[in-house]
């Protein structure tokens, strides 16, 4: 298994929700209060799952540290 490659899968996933987030917030500007409650909370989840691609990247790539410390 290629740790690396595959952290930085995750990394890209992460760059790609990012970009979503910074789209989102954009929008923030010209909604009503009703859409703006609903924008925000699609930014909170959004960061969730960036904060977790972020995490498992680097526990992958850690791992793929390990793995060459083992051999």
């Amino acid at each position: 298994m290629d740790y690396i490659k595959w952290s930085q899968e995750y990394t890209d996933e992460a760059k790609k929700i990012l970009r979503i987030i910074e789209n989102k917030k954009k929008m923030l500007k010209n909604v009503t209060r009703d859409e703006r409650h609903s924008l925000n909370a699609e930014i909170i989840n959004l960061r969730n799952i960036y904060y977790e691609c972020m995490l498992t990247a680097k526990h992958l790539y850690e791992r793929a540290g390990e793995m060459l410390d083992a051999a």
